[in-house]
């Protein structure tokens, strides 16, 4: 007989699994019935594309890194590696919005010797980062007490912090580094200090031909999306599963049985051998408040931020910048957390002589920014646009997108709330969780965990095929 398995989430965690599920049918004895239930009317979660008036527009992230082998491989075995899109090369310039006026990151040590982002006192500092105090023992560091400690204060709050704005939209004062950038956790763990672990990358980087894992002016590997916007990857996943991806279908909550049977709010309830939720934390705690109140009370701590993303369309820019945006440290001025000139990072996003620049306001800084509404978001966006870029103009394409609980934040004690998470769903075998709020919040991580939490469910089910079969036999 059939084992039954109910994803709950249909964004591009809970597809990607579902898809690593279906892939795996022929490992469960009788087979595999997959239901992938989505609560929207459309599938892929905060990835989307809005297509308009000849802009290509994305709710939320807009691409991937190919550093990423598992991204690449499903790609792959979608059909979709012709349509992908990588990213133009001038988008390897970076700017912050520091002092008053756009400085271009540094891409080595040089240049950064020379760059006026830091005050000469905040470059020297940075330079003994070699002779930074250990790690304090037992201490769940935050993002920006780590980066005083090695590199200083000022280059923890201009450099570090802006770049948790721009990936987390967080504060670094906050956020834990060992959960949400784990990669520097090791560096330090394995080699000492961040110096030493770049140097030695990059020695592996030259012995093998690879590329730079990364330096001051972004993250290794290079942002890739698809022709028409990053929505193309959910389209494939969508199209791959065919009926088992249930639209509009609302999970309310799921009971325990000889198996669980999850309540939608639609129709009839569904059985399922497993369950996985691959829905945000804060969901996922409403739906197993009843189950386990103890486990539904762990996941609610997960908290999320805030952020608009708001797409300006000008008919021209003169002069038209170069590179691919930039970050606003707090204590800047401007309100906004940065810009993406996106007509340059994937040409063809605007139509033939247009710009589009997309805005991101909001954040664990400012969540108050999204109780503006759409006319005074745009308002803000053009401001801090006059006063970083001198842009004046009136956009004649725009678009807001607003995600009242956009990115999920691991705060300071994240690694104990997920043990405290796996330790309730010891208790009951067959359910599992997924998806961005526990570990790594990006495409890469998210589609990266997905054949790790498939295999675990198979392997439920199959010792559950073994426990019952042994039960008929005595």
């Amino acid at each position: 007989m059939a084992k039954s398995v109910v994803v709950v989430g249909g964004g591009v965690a809970g597809l990607s699994l579902a898809f690593e599920l279906s892939e795996r049918e022929s490992r469960v004895p009788g087979g595999l019935e997959l239901r992938c239930l989505e609560a929207h009317e459309h599938p892929g979660g905060n990835i989307r594309t809005a297509r308009e008036d000849g802009y290509i527009c994305e709710w939320g992230p807009n691409g991937f890194l190919d550093n990423a082998p598992k991204t690449l491989e499903l790609v792959e075995r979608l059909g979709l590696t012709p349509r992908l899109q990588p990213a133009d090369e001038q988008a390897a310039i970076r700017y912050l919005y520091r002092r008053g006026r756009l400085r271009e990151l540094p891409t080595g040590p040089r240049s950064f010797l020379l760059s006026k982002i830091l005050t000469i006192g905040g470059r020297m500092r940075l330079l003994m980062e070699p002779l930074a105090r250990r790690r304090p023992e037992g201490v769940d560091e935050t993002v920006h007490e780590f980066a005083a400690r090695r590199i200083g204060p000022q280059a923890a709050r201009v450099l570090v912090g802006a770049m948790v704005s721009g990936v987390y939209a967080g504060d670094a004062e906050q956020l834990s580094l060992r959960s949400t950038f784990p990669k520097m956790f090791a560096m330090e763990s394995e080699h000492g200090g961040l110096f030493r672990a770049m140097l030695a990358k990059a020695r592996a980087a030259r012995a093998s031909g690879g590329r730079s894992s990364g330096g001051p002016a972004g993250p290794g590997g290079r942002l890739t999306s698809f022709v028409t916007g990053l929505e193309e990857l959910i389209d494939g996943l969508v199209a791959a599963l065919g009926d088992a991806v249930e639209l509009g279908r609302r999970v309310e909550r799921i009971e325990r049985t000889d198996g669980y049977r999850v309540h939608v709010s639609d129709g009839a309830p569904i059985d399922a051998d497993a369950v996985v939720l691959a829905c945000p934390a804060w969901f996922a705690a409403e739906v197993v408040a009843d189950l386990d109140p103890e486990l539904s009370a762990v996941m609610a701590k997960i908290p999320s931020a805030p952020v608009a993303v708001v797409h300006l369309g000008y008919d021209a820019l003169a002069p038209r910048p170069r590179g691919f945006g930039f970050l606003v440290p707090r204590g800047e001025g401007p309100r906004i957390l940065g810009a993406l000139w996106s007509s340059n990072i994937f040409p063809g996003r605007s139509p033939a002589g247009k710009f589009l620049i997309t805005v991101m306001i909001g954040g664990a800084h400012d969540p108050a920014a999204l109780d503006l509404d759409d006319t005074g978001i745009v308002q803000a966006a053009r401001t801090d646009l006059a006063t970083t870029m001198g842009l004046r103009g009136e956009p004649s394409f725009v678009r807001v997108f607003r995600h009242p609980r956009g990115i999920p934040q691991y705060t300071v004690g994240h690694a104990e709330r997920l043990a405290a998470i796996e330790g309730h769903l010891a208790q009951f075998p067959g359910l599992f969780v997924h998806g961005n709020s526990y570990r790594g919040v990006s495409v890469n991580l998210c589609v990266e965990q997905s054949p790790i939490v498939a295999d675990r469910v198979v392997e439920s089910l199959r010792d559950g095929s073994a426990l019952s079969a042994q039960r008929r036999s005595t």
